[in-house]
């Protein structure tokens, strides 16, 4: 399939505005070819795959420069933080934890399951980290630890080291926390009728889903690009049961992970659309840490995955032994390579079962308790457990607000990168006002100039 890149020459003149057919680049090429031929006849539409190689494309290619200068005392945080992962990997290789490590044990439960402790004592971790600051910098521990996701888009995303540089990245954190992240089954709120009316938004837990955050634990956090704001509903989607199952019936890494999975199937793929659909900081990749929903939206990525390396080792596959190449124009992505940002790791370390060991996970909420939770109820017509409504009393935010302090945020990062998260998931009951439209509308511009001749599906499909 030969596909045409259009570009406007604004430079030849003041008045030309030629159109000028040009070669497609090649690695922009090669990702359509390659996708078109994993997904032939499955129904995916060919601009999702266009979309997806374009975002990739572009996240490749611009250089990047939002990473700041890392302070000593900030380096020095970071090794000591690994070096007491590493020292506990040391007690859960011997099937054991040692008394005097930070996390005697890292249980992580879903974020409504009762009791409430948990979610409690994770929510006055982050505000301690938030407001204890290293050395005469001024940044806190929490925003130290957010920002190394800026200095490892590349390395962490859109290939195989998504899952296990996120595991490491997580474990990290929780670490420096104390405490173990609970995980957010976005699931159980995608069954609502509104999904946007979750308990979720409320003072109990991530606070309101509009404009600034005022209410809930976060209120009023600061990030480097502002104010932190959301605009839950605008865009993507959450995860739904349908797809998360669809998932194992895979067997191998490589079959859910980019670039090689198929677009239903891909776990990076279906995360990316929560992060679409809250918006705000969530929806750029250098900032999504800062909103400490981040954490507990991965703590529900990794159990999905470990849940999948279950399933690997019941069909005779030793999932430390999964580690697949990356394709050539993936770049510290192969196991043997440094995790990015990760002092003292390395990407294969992801993998192992050692870290794996450290966490364990209890089932998520399922009929007819559902946890015995009071913020869900199970659904007996379809035999799931769904979140329960917030109050209409609550305070659910200001969206004219979030899209002011978001004209803000992007006319002063004029000439820098801001990279919105791919999509591959669109729920119908999304509004389409995302708070980073902006960026998503070049992106759709590209797309319809590289989709020249109208071709919207695969042939055959």
């Amino acid at each position: 399939m030969q596909f045409v890149f259009f570009v406007v020459s604004l430079y030849i003149g003041a008045t030309s505005g030629l159109i000028e057919p040009i070669p497609l680049p090649s690695s922009l090429e090669e990702c359509i070819n390659y996708k078109v031929d994993l997904n032939k006849g499955s129904g995916v539409p060919l601009h999702v795959i266009q979309n997806l190689c374009l975002s990739k494309f572009m996240s490749f290619e611009t250089p990047h420069s939002w990473a700041r200068n890392v302070t000593t005392e900030e380096q020095n945080y970071m090794r000591s933080l690994i070096r007491k992962v590493i020292s506990e990997t040391e007690g859960s290789g011997r099937h054991r934890f040692k008394r005097n490590v930070l996390i005697p044990q890292r249980i992580r439960r879903e974020i409504r399951a009762a009791p409430f402790k948990q979610w409690d004592d994770y929510a006055k971790a982050v505000r301690r980290l938030k407001f204890e600051e290293i050395g005469p910098s001024g940044r806190s521990r929490y925003d130290t630890i957010a920002d190394i996701h800026m200095t490892a888009i590349n390395s962490s995303h859109f290939g195989p080291n998504f899952l296990p540089w996120h595991r490491l990245y997580l474990i990290t954190m929780e670490t420096a926390l104390g405490v173990p992240i609970p995980y957010w089954d976005s699931s159980i709120d995608y069954e609502m009728e509104h999904p946007t009316k979750s308990i979720m938004f409320t003072q109990k837990y991530f606070g309101n889903g509009f404009g600034m955050v005022k209410t809930g634990p976060f209120a009023k956090f600061q990030t480097p690009s502002g104010p932190l704001i959301r605009n839950i509903g605008s865009d993507g989607s959450l995860f739904n049961k349908r797809d998360l199952n669809a998932i194992f019936t895979r067997s191998l890494i490589s079959k859910i992970s980019e670039p090689t999975a198929e677009e239903r199937v891909s776990l990076e793929g279906q995360h990316n659309s929560i992060h679409n659909w809250i918006d705000g900081q969530m929806n750029t990749q250098e900032f999504s840490p800062h909103d400490p929903i981040f954490w507990t939206h991965h703590s529900f990525v990794d159990y999905i995955w470990e849940g999948f390396r279950k399933v690997q080792f019941a069909r005779g596959i030793d999932p430390v032994l999964d580690i697949p190449e990356p394709p050539e124009n993936v770049t510290f992505q192969s196991g043997s390579d440094p995790s990015v940002g990760l002092f003292g790791f390395y990407n294969r370390e992801g993998y192992s079962s050692k870290i794996a060991k450290m966490v364990s996970y209890e089932p998520h909420p399922e009929c007819p308790k559902c946890c015995g939770s009071p913020d869900m109820y199970c659904d007996t017509r379809k035999h799931v457990c769904v979140s329960k409504i917030r109050d209409l009393m609550e305070y659910e935010g200001n969206r004219a607000e979030a899209q002011e302090i978001a004209d803000k945020m992007i006319e002063a990062s004029t000439g820098r990168q801001r990279r919105v998260f791919s999509e591959y998931m669109r729920d119908d009951r999304v509004r389409g006002d995302s708070l980073t439209l902006k960026k998503k509308a070049k992106l759709r511009n590209l797309k319809r100039q590289l989709m020249n001749g109208g071709v919207n599906e695969f042939p055959g499909s």
